[in-house]
């Protein structure tokens, strides 16, 4: 990654989390002087339950990530590699952080993950209709973004690129990493993405402010993990639309099969139309 996309990132990190102390010590005035006012708990998705020590471990997460963004900032490959054992050790990482998170919800909070995150609210069938019925809108909304920030960026950004992971995915001839990458796209990251992100952050955010606040922080801290400047903002709005899919649903299952099948649109279209990766 380049010095300019680690420095562009680094200040969207640190802009979110100095938002989050502000936030968290304006909300608290605001109930203080308005006590009949619940803020945070409109909605289908269940905040009341977090304690100020979640709100520790997301500010932690936010720092770590901003931690790694500066240890990030070392240059990146003109042409990035794909290979099944370098997906396979993120798919590793990504399930280990979800164990852990589920492992601290549990074992340390004692909170039930499968009711808090609403997963037994809904059958499959119905998630999967949800999801089905919300993935043309998000798919126009988020698209059309992409293109417009494309379009704008492409004045002022120098050699703006896809995501490396796009390029590698489109460029490689390597079957099984090809393989390896739509398993991580389309099944581990839909599962652990949403679990931290909208179950787990923009849960405690919510509860300490309310729910538009706890949508954009979290959107933005989910966008800056992709680690690019030109998908901060479609990446950001689709996480928005996550969210309001969690709030209208109430189960978490619902964004997670809308974020998987957005992959696997994705992932289709790269290949169909290699040429019109941005």
């Amino acid at each position: 990654m380049d010095a300019l996309t680690t420095a562009v990132l680094k200040d969207v990190t640190l802009l979110v989390w100095l938002a989050l102390l502000a936030g968290a010590a304006a909300y608290k005035i605001l109930r203080q002087l308005r006590p009949a006012a619940c803020w945070n708990w409109g909605g289908r998705v269940n905040a009341r339950v977090y304690v100020a020590a979640d709100a520790v471990v997301v500010a932690a997460l936010s720092l770590l990530l901003l931690g790694g963004l500066r240890q990030a900032g070392g240059g990146a490959s003109d042409e990035p590699e794909l290979s099944a054992p370098l997906v396979a050790s993120g798919i590793f990482v990504q399930l280990l952080a979800a164990a852990l998170l589920l492992f601290y919800l549990g074992r340390i909070r004692g909170l039930h993950a499968a009711e808090l995150f609403g997963v037994r609210r809904l059958s499959p069938l119905r998630a999967g209709a949800y999801a089905l019925l919300l993935m043309l809108p998000l798919l126009l909304v988020v698209n059309g973004v992409a293109w417009a920030v494309n379009a704008w960026m492409q004045s002022f950004w120098p050699d703006l690129e896809a995501q490396d992971a796009v390029r590698a995915f489109r460029d490689s001839g390597d079957t099984a990493a090809r393989a390896a990458l739509v398993i991580a796209a389309v099944v581990v990251a839909p599962l652990v993405e949403e679990l931290v992100f909208r179950g787990f952050i923009y849960g405690v955010i919510k509860r300490f402010t309310d729910a538009w606040f706890a949508a954009l922080c979290s959107a933005l801290l989910f966008a800056v993990v992709h680690l690019h400047v030109g998908s901060l903002f479609p990446l950001a709005v689709l996480a928005l639309l996550l969210c309001a899919a969690y709030e209208l649903s109430g189960s978490l299952l619902v964004p997670m099969l809308m974020h998987a099948l957005f992959n696997l649109t994705s992932l289709a279209l790269l290949l169909l139309f290699p040429e019109a990766a941005t």
